[in-house]
């Protein structure tokens, strides 16, 4: 099946087809299939499965994906990010599988076995799908910022490079918008049906299967970066060698991809291809180990581990008290839109162009932001926290009332600054790393630490474990700490 698409790609895919801007959005439109079923499902797991048989199938998910990030990044490398990709998302139509088993047998403690079981093959080909879409999009990026940062000089026959525009923000954006579009047509999907019916059914399920298998399809249409096409002049196309010369610096890629432009007559095979790895499974895991005690990953391990430790609380422990059952669901629509228009605002903040503003100082003012906004959401919620220590109970604010505003402005500020967040450092990462061997290393470090901090943020939802305001406290401690020391691992000035 790989052979036969890749076929077709070479002999049909048009230029459009074949810029860092368009991969991306498809990029994006397979993780809009992949989670429009998947969000709604790990939301109403509770209503679905029951809450004990949810929480061991959440818990079996976050424990297989934290701990294969150790060694996806290595599989990524050896197999190339589509079919690793491909694989990963059938790690997601796993789940739908055994819940279809669960659903026509009835409940019986087998299929709730098989559904944990699910669950662990589910967090295994997360951790490779999340690495390998990491990798994809910062060599994206790469070959966006060589098309911007390279350019014929003025009598066309030379190229010049800039050393300060970058497109990995506004690239990871636009992924993170599209990505996020998902949750919206998730959460309508499950509004219309679990509004007339609490529990799942082999239908609904079936079509979450179809979603999945749709975006495992997508996957297949990406291109290798070593084939996007830039907008080169037919003079420059004869001056590579200066292209070389000026812009070593810039990309791995960029020597290799200059020779691919260059010379359109090496063999199509050769230039549709992943740039796979040589070295032996023991060897990849150890250079992704090496990467995750480095100074710089450790300090930013705190920041990395916030971004999976806060939405338990936010959605979970905040949201299912202080809303109503309807109101939820409007709440993660807010949320959600938040997400995609914080993802475009920093993404176009990080990549903004000018002479004066180094990359330094675009990082110190997206983290300031961060702090002020996110700050203002914690602020919100420890209002509503106090309130409800002074009555003794939470009060479940409904749409229809204007209660509903401060809680509702908590979960606006979250969702913005959690799109931050997410893309500042994917930004950060195509700036420290520059090897796509390095970018697959640094992501499956990324999201090891964050499926790590989801994991923790899961277990303390229940208050037996800790209490409503100490979860809020801890978060707000992680986020304090976890920011700090990003200040220390900003680009050089």
């Amino acid at each position: 099946m790989f052979d036969i698409i890749d076929n077709f790609l070479r002999e049909h895919a048009p230029s459009w087809y074949r810029t860092p801007q368009v991969q991306t959005a498809v990029l994006g439109l397979v993780f809009f299939w992949v989670f429009a079923a998947y969000t709604t499902i790990q939301f109403y797991a509770a209503s679905t499965y029951g809450s004990d048989l949810a929480a061991d199938s959440v818990s079996a998910i976050y424990l297989t994906f934290t701990l294969t990030c150790l060694i996806s990044p290595g599989i990524v490398n050896k197999w190339g990010c589509r079919r690793s990709m491909f694989y990963g998302v059938l790690g997601y139509a796993s789940l739908v599988l055994v819940s279809l088993i669960y659903f026509l047998c009835g409940g019986t403690i087998w299929t709730r076995r098989l559904v944990v079981m699910g669950g662990a093959v589910l967090g295994c080909g997360a951790s490779i799908l999340w690495t390998a879409q990491g990798r994809l999009i910062l060599q994206y990026a790469s070959r966006a910022e060589l098309e911007t940062n390279v350019k014929p000089t003025d009598d066309g026959k030379k190229m010049s490079k800039s050393n300060s525009a970058t497109q990995s923000g506004k690239l990871v954006g636009m992924f993170w918008a599209i990505f996020q579009c998902s949750s919206l047509v998730g959460g309508s999907i499950s509004f219309l049906y679990y509004n007339n019916k609490p529990q799942g059914s082999t239908t609904l399920y079936a079509l979450f299967l179809v979603f999945i298998l749709i975006g495992a399809l997508f996957t297949q249409t990406l291109l290798p970066p070593e084939i996007l096409l830039m907008t080169p002049t037919t003079d420059t196309m004869n001056n590579v060698e200066d292209v070389e010369e000026t812009s070593t610096e810039l990309t791995p890629l960029t020597v290799n991809d200059n020779a691919k432009y260059a010379s359109e007559a090496l063999p199509i095979q050769t230039r549709f291809s992943d740039d796979l790895s040589n070295q032996s499974w023991t060897q990849e895991s150890l250079g992704t180990l090496k990467l995750f005690f480095t100074q710089r990953m450790m300090f930013l391990f705190l920041l990395f581990f916030y971004t999976g430790f806060n939405q338990p609380y936010q959605q979970a422990t905040f949201g299912n008290r202080f809303f109503t059952r309807r109101t939820i669901g409007v709440e993660l629509i807010v949320f959600h839109l938040m997400e995609i228009i914080g993802a475009i605002v920093c993404g176009r903040l990080l990549d903004f162009e000018s002479p004066t503003v180094t990359r330094r100082k675009r990082a110190i003012a997206c983290l300031v932001a961060f702090i002020v906004i996110n700050t203002t959401g914690n602020m919100l919620a420890a209002i509503q926290e106090y309130a409800a220590k002074q009555n003794g109970s939470a009060v479940a604010h409904d749409i229809a009332d204007m209660s509903v505003v401060l809680p509702s402005l908590a979960f606006a500020c979250w969702g913005f600054s959690d799109a931050q967040i997410q893309v500042f450092c994917y930004w950060l990462m195509a700036d420290f790393f520059t090897s796509g061997s390095d970018h697959s290393r640094a992501v499956g470090c990324y999201k090891c630490a964050q499926s790590f901090g989801t994991s923790i943020g899961f277990y303390c939802i229940p208050t037996s474990r800790l209490s409503e305001v100490s979860q809020l406290t801890f978060s707000s401690l992680v986020f304090i700490a976890g920011t700090a020391l990003a200040f220390s691992q900003l680009p050089p000035s």
